[in-house]
């Protein structure tokens, strides 16, 4: 051998004892997290595997003494005596097993599902926003919400089958060294050649399958997205893509097919042939041995039962303990997701100081640019696509891999007083939504700096400074809930004063007469999800029960990011100046944008963005003097509207 294949050998044999060390190190930390979320699991988990290892062992022992009793000079009665004795135990035995696998393991493994999900919920809350613009990032957390708790799950089993065969395998071995030492050596040494040895030689085998078959199976998942996700569905029926990916999928399926042919001859030689000539050839041979043993009278009727008893049962459970041992590297590779979700830190750091009364907010210089990147899947995806579509003369390819790293918002500078009533206008991409996502602090700007009262608003704990504004986003969510939840959430107990509070919030939001249609009121279920006899609302009436939200606390600061969209221009104008009024009428300062320009004659200012860059500022009046682009923009839609009404007219 050369010294570089020895070196690398030695690497890889390093590698495999730090994956070792790793695999073990997840599995004890599964352990302590299922202790300190529900102890009570782990002690019955003990305790049931502690004593089914024991009872493999008592069997042995009994049909020894079951076949000694026979073997005495009244074996009917003696043997009658012993299958009483079986039953009994047996009996005994079943009824608490019974009691743990089908009430107490249930209800704990549900209530340790529960408690995971809890804490990943939180975790989820406090995430930075960022991090949904990751797509690893966010499969991750997918995967960790869905797969978490059974994973745990099955390591904890595999962890009672681990500690159950193991003491049932010590406890029968201990019993043969009773009955004949050298058949007790023989059967434990071909046990461990034929179970264990096998078994490592074929797991090796099947890493380097799944070695070479990883990229193959993460290239099938990803065809099997592109046919399931909505955003591809124009494509493939419009394009010539549906064709490619057919094809990668039929040169796909025979590359795994190659990988499993050549590894398959591996196993079935190694299974087929060393296994069966181990472990079957030791358990014969030792019987016959011990037939030779029992004929010649230096083995009882009893000890020649137990001991076949005892070499069935100890290759069942070495079998067993060696596919529970394999088990546990599965469930904590899968669990790595979960722990890496857990371990997040986010880049957001809050700080420390109180959040004062809302007097003033200050953009200084404040710039932004999202960082999204592909990942390596996506990406030899995509490349492929691109050679395919310039191969066929489909379109241009050049410039389609840029990433998103371009400023969304450049130089920005602003100030916001108490009372003020802001609107923010410009076409799609001017970076309108950006700005609104730095005021709430769920993005730091890239730089530059935005003042709270004159504080950088990094100085302050963060969960108090959100809990000063209130925002409606334009893709707002309704939640399988009533009316009422969905207007105060968790907080609402339907006390008068929750009630009156709800009610307030709906009347500003200009929801009071469709409330009134409602047979069930404030309690009235919302969307068909969960109860079918829910009222699913219109694109109008939900956005009201958003804007409601905002109004049901006593928030300084109120944001509205489009907050009458999927009304007609008539209405949302009506509800933009209800909303004005209330605002008015409760000192609060208001932040709306709006693609409808009629709506922002009411704000006391109008910022128009365009390119990432703050162009106008100043009244509606003060605007249309001005003669730009505003202007511009609000004679279009105006003109727009007039030919619209004219058409319905005629």
């Amino acid at each position: 051998m050369s010294r570089r294949q020895s070196a690398h050998k030695g690497e890889g044999t390093a590698k495999r004892r730090r994956h070792r060390l790793t695999v073990l190190s997840g599995d004890a930390r599964v352990i302590a997290k299922v202790w300190r979320l529900q102890p009570l699991y782990v002690i019955l988990l003990a305790a049931h595997a502690l004593l089914w290892g024991f009872v493999d062992t008592l069997a042995v022992y009994y049909r020894t003494a079951l076949f000694n009793a026979m073997d005495s000079d009244v074996p009917f009665w003696n043997a009658a005596r012993w299958i009483v004795y079986i039953a009994v135990f047996y009996v005994l035995l079943f009824i608490p097993d019974f009691l743990y696998n089908l009430i107490l393991k249930p209800i704990l493994e549900r209530r340790l599902s529960t408690r995971m999900r809890r804490e990943l919920y939180e975790k989820a809350q406090r995430m930075d926003l960022a991090c949904y613009d990751d797509p690893d990032f966010y499969n991750q957390f997918v995967w960790a919400m869905r797969e978490s708790a059974p994973r745990a799950i099955e390591v904890l089993n595999s962890v009672e089958r681990v500690l159950h065969n193991l003491i049932s395998s010590a406890a029968i071995v201990g019993l043969l060294f009773t009955l004949n030492v050298w058949v007790s050596i023989i059967m434990l040494v071909g046990n461990l050649l034929g179970t264990f040895v096998i078994d490592s030689i074929g797991n090796r085998v099947w890493v380097r399958v799944s070695e070479e078959c990883n990229p193959l199976w993460r290239r099938e998942a990803y065809i099997d997205r592109v046919y399931t996700l909505p955003a591809y569905a124009k494509e493939l029926r419009t394009g010539q893509m549906s064709a490619m990916m057919q094809h990668d999928l039929e040169q796909n399926t025979g590359q795994l097919l190659d990988a499993c042919r050549r590894r398959g001859r591996a196993i079935t030689l190694l299974y087929g042939v060393g296994w069966n000539l181990i472990s079957q050839g030791t358990r014969y041979g030792t019987i016959l041995i011990m037939i030779g043993e029992l004929a010649s009278g230096r083995m009882p009727l009893g000890g020649f039962a137990g001991a076949v008893s005892a070499l069935w049962i100890l290759g069942a459970t070495m079998q067993s303990l060696s596919d529970a041992l394999a088990e546990l590297p599965k469930h904590a590779l899968y669990l790595d997701k979960y722990f890496a979700f857990l371990d997040h830190e986010n880049r957001m750091v809050s700080g420390t100081c109180p959040v004062p009364p809302f007097e003033s907010l200050t953009f200084e210089n404040v710039s932004f640019s999202y960082e999204s990147v592909k990942t390596d899947e996506e990406t030899a995806l995509e490349e492929r696509v691109q050679a395919y579509e310039k191969k066929q003369g489909c379109q241009d390819t050049e410039g389609q891999d840029k990433l998103r790293t371009e400023e969304v918002l450049h130089d920005v500078s602003l100030t916001l007083r108490r009372g003020e009533k802001l609107a923010i206008v410009g076409y799609n991409g001017a970076g309108k939504t950006t700005l609104i996502k730095l005021v709430m602090r769920l993005y730091d700007p890239t730089s530059g700096r935005i003042l709270y009262n004159g504080q950088d608003i990094r100085e302050f704990d963060l969960a108090d400074y959100r809990a000063h504004i209130g925002a409606v986003f334009q893709d707002y969510c309704l939640f399988a809930a009533t009316v009422a939840e969905n207007v105060m959430g968790g907080r609402y107990d339907a006390s008068p004063e929750s009630e009156a509070a709800v009610r307030k919030a709906l009347d500003s939001a200009s929801f009071t007469e469709r409330l009134a249609t409602l047979e069930k009121g404030l309690d009235t279920p919302l969307t068909r999800e969960l109860d079918e006899n829910g009222v699913n609302l219109s694109g109008g009436e939900a956005q009201k029960i958003a804007i409601a939200r905002v109004f049901v606390r006593p928030y300084e600061l109120i944001i509205m990011d489009e907050p009458s969209s999927a009304l007609d221009p008539v209405a949302e104008y009506e509800l933009n100046h209800s909303i004005l009024n209330a605002a008015d009428r409760q000192d609060r300062t208001v932040i709306f944008i709006s693609h409808r320009l009629s709506t922002t004659r009411f704000a006391d200012r109008i910022l128009l963005f365009a390119d990432g860059c703050l162009r106008e500022s100043g009244s509606h009046d003060r605007l249309m003097e001005l003669n730009g682009l505003y202007a511009e923009m609000f004679r279009m839609q105006a003109e727009k509207y007039r030919r619209g009404e004219e058409q319905e007219t005629a």
